[in-house]
Parts: structure tokens; sequence; C-alpha cells
């Protein structure tokens, strides 16, 4: 299974460089750019095959913001959170599709994402493309959902990312 093609990882890249234009100074600053950020190779290295810790942020009608720890994975160079389709988060993005994620370690890595939800419902997730999606949620959960057509995943089509690292050289290409 191919995780992520060559065109992929170049709008990645250049999403990363367009951010990192974009950002503001204290970002810069912070995230010591361009020096100590990311490339696209390189997270989609990290990422890999692993499904990684992130902190998944929404908006509720009244605008207050919820955040919520899951586990997502890197596929197509976006990140895709499994989840189910009665979640509070998912009514929220159903509503208002706004998402930021956040994956760090502290002192390590820091990836910063913020963009719109697309939710891929099990009608979704049949198409030929889209089924390796599917092999990448062993647990039983995901499978009892799955089985019971309640299972979810929410793609992140980001608008602006960020990555930086303490040490760049630790994320080989």
């Amino acid at each position: 299974m191919i995780r992520h093609t060559d065109d992929d990882v170049a709008a990645l890249q250049a999403l990363l460089e367009r951010s990192a234009l974009s950002a503001g100074d204290f970002l810069r600053d912070t995230f010591e750019m361009p020096g100590h950020a990311l490339t696209a190779r390189q997270l989609t290295g990290y990422f890999g095959q692993r499904i990684r810790s992130v902190a998944v942020a929404t908006v509720t009608a009244r605008g207050e913001p919820r955040v919520s720890p899951v586990g997502a994975f890197f596929y197509g160079a976006k990140f895709h959170i499994p989840t189910a389709a009665e979640a509070v988060r998912v009514r929220h993005l159903r509503s208002r599709p706004a998402i930021s994620l956040t994956h760090f370690v502290l002192n390590s890595i820091a990836v910063i994402v913020h963009g719109r939800a697309e939710i891929l419902t099990p009608e979704h997730l049949q198409l030929a493309d889209l089924a390796s999606l599917e092999t990448m949620r062993p647990e039983k959960w995901w499978r009892a959902l799955h089985d019971q057509r309640r299972g979810v995943i929410v793609r992140v089509e980001a608008r602006l990312m960020y990555a930086w690292a303490k040490d760049p050289s630790q994320f080989p290409s």
C-alpha cells in the first residue's frame, strides 16, 4: 500500500512553505523558522505507519472550543481521525467544519494544523482508493463500529501547517 504519493508530498511541502510565510512573528520565533522547520519528507517519515496522539479542537454552536485527545494517522500526507459517527466532535464538524489539531512531544517535535474537516462515511470508505484506510485501524473498538456501519473517519484538509523539531536532523527524510 502506498501511503503518500510524490504528488502528496509535493503538495504538503508547498503547504508547509506557504504556512511558514504566513506565520506571525511570535510563531516564527518560537518555531525557529526556517532552521528548525521539518520538511514534508521528514513528516511523512515520522508519522509513518503509526497511529499518533493528537489533540483535536472543534467549536460548539455557541462558539465554545472543545478539545479531545484522539489517535490519528497520516495517509496521503493528510491527517485522518477514526471515530464514531455519533461522536460530539462529528456533530460539531458537520455544522462547523473548521478543525485544528496538534501533535507534540515536549522539547522534541510540534505539529500544528488548521483546516477543514471532511467526514468519510462507510459509503466513502468502500471506494477503492479509500478502502486501505479501513485496514489502518485494527483495534477492537474500530472493528465494532465498522461492522455496525457507525464508524467514520475525519480527514483534515489542512489550510495551514507548522512543523518544528528541536533537532531536525533526528527526523530523517
